[in-house]
């Protein structure tokens, strides 16, 4: 019976660990596909829009979404940033509530 519950511990220790190594780096990613009359089975796949890298020592890797402005200049493709800004705040309020969760356990043992 002990050898189950301390099978047990290991399993739940090594996930717990696992968990915290690929929480180290969140990385988001969002993509966009060209639309048109198609349908969307049919769409050309997905390209990258705006990329995303935090790690829990504060280094932030962004890559922001550019285009070409109607004066050739480069500017901000900023309908597509925000809905990227959105998916980085949902990733981060993931990560929080789940390293949060993850404390609180490892607090009671």
């Amino acid at each position: 019976m002990a050898s189950n519950l301390d099978d047990s511990i290991r399993e739940a220790a090594a996930k717990v660990r696992q968990y915290i190594e690929d929480a180290a780096v969140m990385q988001v990613s969002t993509y966009y596909v060209l639309t048109g009359t198609e349908e969307i089975a049919k769409l050309e796949g997905e390209r990258p829009g705006a990329f995303t890298e935090v790690k829990l020592d504060g280094d932030t890797r962004v890559v922001v979404p550019m285009r070409k402005g109607r004066d050739g200049t480069m500017e901000l493709d900023e309908a597509l940033f925000t809905v990227h800004e959105r998916n980085v705040q949902s990733a981060t309020d993931y990560r929080a509530r789940v390293l949060g969760a993850l404390i609180g356990l490892l607090q009671r043992r």
